[in-house]
């Protein structure tokens, strides 16, 4: 689950304060690039959308990891309840190695998107979170 406001949302609201606000203040001369901007921030919103699919993969794994770990299943499946259970010590010592290597995926998967640069190269393009928490 991501933070809110998401990227899409950003790019959004960037977008139109381009378009409404600073575009019929530039130079003339300067439209077309505005125009280029815009139309590239609505190109990586579309590529951002895709990130929503992300996060209900990460969603089918906390599932899965809840089903192995014997949670109760009419827990909310999410990365906040998650982290509920990981507080409340809710989760069987057992199940700590499994539960640190999704916690550990989720983590990659998250800084790939945010700060792949943080990552050492294998990892920022490695699997996703589907076949690490295996």
């Amino acid at each position: 689950m991501r933070n809110r406001p998401t990227g899409e949302e950003l790019l959004a609201t960037a977008r139109r304060t381009l378009l409404d606000d600073l575009l019929p203040l530039l130079p003339a001369d300067k439209s077309y690039e505005a125009l280029m901007i815009a139309n590239a921030m609505a190109i990586a919103s579309r590529e951002l959308t895709r990130c929503n699919d992300d996060d209900a993969l990460a969603d089918q794994h906390i599932a899965q990891f809840y089903r192995v770990a014997g949670v109760d299943k009419d827990t909310d499946i999410s990365e906040y309840a998650l982290a509920r259970l990981i507080r409340n010590r809710a989760i069987d010592a057992q199940h700590a190695s499994r539960l640190f290597e999704l916690l550990l995926a989720l983590t990659r998967d998250k800084l790939a998107l945010s700060n792949p640069k943080y990552l050492p190269p294998e990892a920022a393009h490695g699997k996703q979170v589907s076949d690490r928490s295996r």
